[in-house]
Parts: C-alpha cells; structure tokens; sequence
C-alpha cells in the first residue's frame, strides 16, 4: 500500500537572459518537515535557448526512506521548434523519454518514452509548451492585477495540468517586496487542490502553498525564511493515508462487507464488487468463481476486439515484449491450452512467489524493472503481473483504491483480469484470486502512462472520508467449534474458544494459557525467515513455526492461512494434527 509514487510541482522556469542566467533554487515542506527541492536554470549557445528543470523530494514509508528526482531539459531552436527530454527516477531504473513539437504541425506534440510505443498528442488551445510563456504569463498577471488561466504539459507523468487564479492583492514577502498572491485550483491529471501563490512581477513564481493528501505542502524560494514549526508531522504522508479498523479473526474471509462513508462524498465506480447503497453507505462483495464458460474462456490470439486491445497493449510501466520476459514465461512452465483464469491464477501466484523482498523501498517500478530486479509493494507486484498476464493474452489492467488488511485499511493496487463480460479482481500481492472483498476500488487504469495511475486522486480521497464497517461478519462459537464466514468451521478437541471486542482466542480445556488466532494473507518468504517448516504426524497439515515470537502459520488449503500467536514448539505440532477446519465446500 504504497504512497503517491511522484510529487509534480509547479514552478515556472527560468525567462532566458544573456548566456547563463543564475540558477532558482526551491524548497519544499510537507506537514511542517523539509522534505525536497527544485532547482532551475537556464542558459543560451547562440540562438538556442535552454531551461534545465530538476525537482527531488524524500519520502518516508514505514520508516524507509525513497528519493524520488525529476530532471527536464527544454530546448528551443531558433526557428520555435522545441525539444523535451526527462528522466523520472523513482526506483533503480528511471523512466525516460523524449518529445518534439513543431511550429509546422503546432497542434500536435510527438512523445517517444524510452521504453513502449510512440505517441501524438493533441495540444489543447492556448497550453504553453515553453517554459518562458508560463513565466511571462505568471509575471504579467502579478503587475496587472489579472487573473491567471494556464495549462501545461507534464512530461514525466504524460498528462496535462490546468491553473486557474484570482488576483488577491499585494502580499510583500522578505527579498520580494513586489510579491502579490494570488488563489485559486490547480489540475494535476484527475487531480484538483485549493492552491495559494505568491508571484513577483520582476522574479516570477516566490511561494506556492497547497495540499497533498490532506498534508500541507508548500514550495518557495529558497531566499525566504523557512516556515514556522508549526504542529510539525508526526508521521509521514503513507501513514497518514492509513485508518484504523475494527479486528475481526477471519477478515481476509469475509465475502461481503456493508461500509459507511463519513465525511467528503465520494464518487465510486459501481460494478459487481462495489455497490453504493442509501447513507453514504457501500456494499462490497467478492467476486464469485468463473462460471463455466468464463473458466474455459481462451486467451486472445491475433488481433484483439477494440474493447480489448488498450488492456493488452505494451506500455512504458509494461513493456512485456522486451526479451528478459522471456525468461519468466519459460519459469513458469505453462502446459499448453490453458484458460484465461488458469492463466490469472498461475501468474497470480507466480508474481507472488517472484517478488521474494516485500518492502516499501521502491518509489514505482516498471515491470521491467521488477522482471529484473523482483523488489517492491503492491505496485511492483500488479504491474508485473499485468505484463506477464497481456504477454499471455489475457486482457488486464490496474485498480487502485483502499484495502483492509488486519486493524488498517490502506492506499493498494491491485489487478483485474477480463472474464466474459465482466472484470474479476485478483491480487499478487497477497496470493488472491479472487481478491478479498475488504477494497474499495476508486478506479482502474490501463498502465498507459504514470499520469494514468491515479495515486494523487486515491490520497486526497481517503483523507476526506472515514470508513466506518457496519454489519459485522459474524462469529459463533459452540462448545468446541467455532464457525466464521463462507461456512468456516475450526474445531480442536478439549479446545475453549473466546472472543472479545474482535480478537479470537483458543485454549486447551485446563490450561492456563491462550493463542490469538487470526485468518491472514499467504506469508511470504521473507516472512518466513528463520521458520521451522512443520507437517502433522497424522493429519500431514503444512505449518511453519517462527521460534522469535513464537508464531504458528497453518496452511488450511484453498488459500486460506491462519496465524496463531505464543504457540510453543510442541504445541505447534500438536495443533497441525488437532485443529480440524471445514468449510461449506468441504
């Protein structure tokens, strides 16, 4: 559950005077906390001008530190032909590209990204290409007293960006006496904040202060002095996206969940997974097992139909047709004729498997990168599996949205897979397929370009809502079973079970103490680390027991995993043989 993979921010480059003009330097703050930068410069050989833009920022996730950096060269030859170049360093391998427009065919902008297919795109009336025109605009606005209408182009995230502004007043700054601010919305993409700035009629651009997240941000000179320590950030920005939810012992089970939203109304999608219901509240379900047809479904061969051909398309974040996919495809040993869903399940579990270093350090990594270097969340995990999945034929895109995992729900992304006429979630990074019902989808992106993903929207909704769950699933519990959702039933002779504000406990008939039993996603490897893999003497029931903790994971079939917590040694063995579970299918 990752935070927002990039920080775009909006400062105008440099008017280009005489050879090399000095260059600007930024600094950024994020809840009080001093967290990245920008610096720009800009310089002339004869009749070429040059703006060189570069932009860094430093995220804490879970205590790992990520260094996200953007550098940007426009050039302008003196004809007006222009040329973009940019470098988006998010993980170990940065997204690259390049881009031409030309006063011949001026509505039209043609991008070449590093890796995946070249493109046109059509340039909206009056956007400015060249940063100049921006700061001129900016500048203008500020000494006339005018309101200020701009659209843009960010090149990393391919996606263009609207500023709208009405002049405030004078707002002298220190070392900016002439400053005058300015309010008004900036678009980023799908993405719209509040936003306050403060321009110089002879500096440009001083002083931007807006949103991200719901965490203030605010960019300026560095000339200024810095803010006020005001209730600095106590967590970083991913923490703060994360809510608290109530425990339940079997939740990755549950197949419905009813949620009620509090706060900032919310326009989610609706499909056979989400549906909105009367009081802000939502209705969220599992999907159901492919019908026959949908299970026999074969995967596309020779030209797709339209309404599939985006979904299997190679993109910059899924460039599944380079070579070193190869190699996957040949590890996965894929008997010949399988179906669509067989194809989802088994890449499902492979992208799992793949991916053994589970952790918050890389930004967003194309699947190229991971298909290198298998390292990463929730991204990394879906974006490989929808290379391998189109590689293979069968139509797949992203989701993104909140997922509740444990006692929080949280910012994740996850896949869907075309059955039939429907979209069926599946998600590699906890082994499901189908996902679990716990998620509340906020979109869902072909993996076209960065700008498509839609991490910045997911934020600053989450932040403005609060997910209250409201018909628990419930737990029953008589004598010696205790049954759960979708017919679950656990049994173990003499056993005492307990269950209190959410938390399950069992004990033996006699015993002084308990376990915790909880219903958890598949543990990875990492996870595992230094576990006693275990089988019963009888029942041959896999299990493995972590001496540091002393934490029991039971593998009950069908992708179902229990985790028992102060289990010893000999307690663990005897649990594998003992604890018995049933299930309606059973």
């Amino acid at each position: 559950m990752p935070a927002s993979p990039f920080l775009p921010l909006l400062l105008s480059s440099l008017c280009l005077l005489g050879q090399e003009a000095p260059p600007r330097t930024y600094r950024l703050w994020m809840g009080g906390q001093e967290v990245g930068g920008a610096t720009q410069t800009a310089r002339r050989d004869g009749a070429t001008e040059e703006a060189l833009d570069r932009q860094w920022i430093m995220l804490s996730r879970l205590g790992q530190e990520i260094r996200q950096e953007i550098l940007q060269t426009v050039r302008k030859e003196p004809g007006g032909a222009l040329t973009f170049s940019w470098r988006l360093q998010l993980s170990a391998e940065p997204f690259e590209g390049r881009a031409e427009w030309s006063p011949q065919t001026p509505g039209l902008l043609s991008i070449r990204p590093a890796h995946g297919p070249s493109v046109q795109k059509e340039i909206p009336e009056g956007a400015l290409l060249w940063p100049g025109d921006l700061e001129t605009r900016l500048k203008e606005a500020a000494r006339l007293g005018r309101p200020v209408r701009a659209t843009t182009f960010a090149f990393p995230i391919q996606q263009w960006n609207t500023l709208q502004l009405e002049h405030r007043g004078p707002a002298p700054l220190p070392g900016f006496p002439d400053a005058v601010r300015f309010q008004g919305l900036e678009s980023e993409g799908p993405t719209t904040t509040s936003v306050e700035v403060w321009i110089s009629p002879t500096a440009g651009e001083v002083r931007h202060l807006s949103k991200l997240g719901g965490v203030d941000t605010l960019i300026q000179r560095s000339e200024l002095p810095p803010p006020l320590p005001i209730q600095p950030a106590t967590q970083g920005i991913f923490e703060w996206t994360l809510q608290k939810l109530p425990p339940h012992p079997f939740q990755p089970w549950v197949p419905e969940w009813t949620l009620r939203a509090e706060g900032a109304p919310l326009d989610l999608p609706e499909d056979g997974q989400q549906s909105r219901q009367s009081g802000g509240r939502w209705h969220l379900r599992r999907a159901p097992l492919p019908t026959p047809e949908e299970a026999t479904q074969p995967p596309v061969k020779g030209g797709p139909a339209p309404e599939e051909a985006r979904y299997l398309a190679s993109t910059p974040l899924v460039p599944f047709q380079d070579q070193a996919f190869d190699g996957l495809i040949r590890r996965m040993a894929l008997p010949a004729g399988l179906s669509r869903w067989e194809l989802a399940r088994r890449v499902n579990t492979f992208v799992f498997d793949w991916i053994t270093d589970k952790d918050f350090s890389v930004g967003f990594a194309s699947a190229l990168e991971v298909c290198r270097r298998p390292r990463g969340d929730c991204t990394e995990h879906g974006v490989l599996a929808v290379a391998l999945l189109r590689r293979l034929g069968v139509p797949a895109r992203g989701a993104t949205g909140w997922v509740g995992l444990g006692e929080m729900l949280g910012l994740h992304f996850w896949v869907e897979v075309r059955l039939g006429d429907r979209w069926v979630p599946i998600d590699p990074t906890f082994d499901q397929a189908p996902a679990s019902a716990l998620r509340i989808k906020l979109g869902d992106t072909d993996l076209a370009d960065l700008g498509s993903v839609g991490w910045d929207t997911a934020a600053t909704a989450l932040t403005g809502v609060r997910w209250i769950p409201e018909k628990d699933a419930p737990v029953s519990i008589r004598g010696e079973v205790v049954s759960g959702p979708s017919g679950t039933q656990l049994r173990l002779p003499k056993g005492l079970w307990e269950m209190e504000g959410g938390v399950l406990r069992l004990r033996r008939s006699g015993a002084s103490g308990s376990w915790r039993l909880q219903a958890v996603i598949r543990p990875g490897e990492a996870l595992l680390k230094g576990a006693v893999r275990m089988a019963g003497a009888r029942s041959h029931r896999q299990g493995w027991w972590l001496p540091e903790g002393r934490l029991l994971y039971v593998d009950l079939g069908e992708g179902r995993w229990l985790q028992l917590e102060g289990v010893a040694e000999p307690e663990a063995y005897d649990l594998l043989d003992q604890l018995t579970a049933l299930t309606s299918s059973s």
